[in-house]
């Protein structure tokens, strides 16, 4: 297990610093280009876009890999194309009810967020982007088969991709609709291009999809639909966070302070790209670990990840934040100097959310979806209870300073809930002597 898992975890982060470092490339053409109006007006548009897409197009991929590793556990490969057939079904349909939705609440969305203006058709555009949206589906078959390297090479291609469309509008001098246009274009990308990599791979092993009723697939696999809607409920609250706060946001804030704290935003997803191969990784071993119920293994993963990831993160997130003033003029440009107190605030928010990656798949691998469902819920309310009023008060650092507040009780929570869960029971030990 331990050469399996550093393998996936190399390739993965790897691929995801890489990602994370065109990314930023990316961005910083785009603030130059746009300035912080501009960018702030594209963050809502993307924001709107992913909002929907999270809430009306739940991600299968839990369910594949859980229920997945149990079937190919047993050696029951028909259950397992099965199980694979109503994912992918779930993804396309799903994605297409997300798309159209968008588009139809585009102009009431306009009318809230008066940061944006009169751009409904661009909100509408950008809404199409999550139609052809199958990467759940085949993140979790190839996890599951330990193909972590041809997903990252994917992800890899898709951030050049994204690299060359924005240099390429850049260069032209484009404006905001290009970028928009840009944004549809990869995000297609990013959805469509695994799921056609994943379908040759189950055939080269044996595997195809097989069609069946979902009443079957659900009966064979106990738990499915628990965990679907938990595991869901669980990701979707987290990314809302990382999502819809810049649509309610867009309503208060002016464009320009919506830029800065889209810049803060995206340097701190950047920074959770370098923390989150561990959860990537880690989840496919929870969940065999779980299945053979050796808790004490379990229990030693969850531990020594969970520390090793915080101190990673304090060796390199320290030095970054003491310069931050300097740098962002110098990638952005002069007009985002003022964003350098937001960027500190949401590093230091995500850098907490991070030393808590991998309790999530502990607790799903162990069935404690629900009391992970209940934390996330909780911390989730109480941050959008209190952002738009510290926006008003305080403006774009008072928004990521709940962020900050949000991911502190939500690590404390955690942790609570995941040592726990993992704690050989007392007749355990017993039956041991």
């Amino acid at each position: 297990m331990r050469r399996r898992l550093l393998r996936n975890l190399a390739w993965v982060g790897s691929s995801q610093a890489v990602i994370a470092g065109l990314g930023l490339v990316s961005l910083a053409l785009t603030a130059r280009a746009l300035g912080p109006a501009g960018l702030g007006m594209l963050a809502v548009i993307e924001a709107y876009s992913r909002s929907i897409a999270r809430l009306l197009h739940p991600e299968p991929w839990q369910v594949v890999i859980k229920h997945g590793a149990e079937a190919l556990e047993a050696g029951d490969n028909e259950r397992f194309e099965r199980l694979v057939w109503l994912s992918l079904m779930t993804d396309l349909v799903l994605g297409l009810a997300a798309a159209v939705a968008g588009v139809a609440l585009a102009g009431l969305a306009t009318r809230w967020m008066g940061a944006v203006g009169d751009q409904t058709a661009l909100l509408a555009l950008g809404a199409t982007a999550g139609l052809l949206a199958a990467r759940p589906t085949a993140m979790g078959v190839l996890r599951l088969y330990d193909r972590f390297d041809l997903l990252a090479r994917i992800d890899m291609g898709i951030a050049l991709l994204r690299l060359a469309l924005v240099a390429a509008v850049w260069a032209a001098g484009g404006g905001l609709s290009a970028f928009v246009l840009v944004f549809v274009a990869w995000t297609v990308a990013d959805g469509l291009l695994p799921m056609l990599f994943a379908l040759p791979q189950m055939r080269r092993r044996g595997h195809r999809l097989r069609p069946a009723s979902p009443r079957r697939i659900a009966a064979e696999n106990p738990g499915l639909l628990r965990l679907f809607v938990n595991s869901n409920v669980n990701v979707t609250l987290r990314q809302l966070r990382q999502r819809f706060d810049i649509v309610l946001l867009a309503g208060v804030l002016p464009p320009a302070a919506l830029g800065h704290y889209q810049i803060a935003r995206r340097i701190g997803e950047a920074a959770l790209r370098l923390g989150r191969p561990l959860g990537q990784v880690t989840f496919p071993e929870f969940a065999r670990l779980a299945a053979r119920n050796d808790r004490l293994r379990l229990r030693r993963l969850l531990v020594w990840s969970s520390l090793g990831l915080s101190a990673a993160l304090l060796v390199i997130l320290a030095p970054v934040a003491m310069q931050m003033d300097r740098l962002l003029p110098l990638a952005f440009g002069p007009a985002f100097a003022g964003a350098a107190a937001s960027v500190s605030i949401m590093a230091a928010a995500m850098a907490l959310y991070m030393a808590g990656l991998t309790t999530g798949p502990a607790l799903m691998a162990l069935g404690h979806d629900r009391a992970m469902t209940v934390i996330t819920g909780a911390t989730t309310a109480l941050f959008f209870a209190a952002l738009i009023p510290a926006a008003r008060v305080w403006g774009a650092e008072g928004a990521a300073a709940m962020q900050l507040v949000g991911n502190a009780l939500w690590l404390a929570a955690c942790l609570v809930v995941a040592l726990g869960a993992v704690r050989p029971q007392p007749i355990q030990r017993q039956a041991a002597t």
